[in-house]
């Protein structure tokens, strides 16, 4: 049987609320922007390439934040497009 993470030799000194970091959350502020509590996430792709036009994070059906994806080109017409920026925003 596989020894529990906390009771891991290197985990022996942490205080209580290193025990209970939380890294996800670090994560979503390190990636550069936070995205509220969502259930639900919505993808639409540019035509029948593999290129996501958004990304809609929805919470009980309403929205809470979008991601616009930019490509080289606008639309891009082909797989694997060149992605150039990604920007989000919120609801007023």
């Amino acid at each position: 049987m596989a020894t529990p993470a906390l009771s891991q030799p290197c985990f022996v000194d942490l205080t209580p609320d290193q025990q209970n970091f939380n890294i996800y959350d670090s994560l979503k502020q390190i990636a550069g922007f936070d995205i509220p509590a969502y259930d639900q996430i919505v993808i639409a792709y540019y035509g029948t390439t593999n290129n996501i036009q958004t990304v809609e994070y929805k919470n009980a059906g309403s929205l809470v934040a979008t991601l616009t994806l930019s490509y080289g080109s606008i639309p891009p017409t082909t797989n694997d497009a060149n992605l150039t920026n990604v920007a989000i925003s919120f609801p007023a």
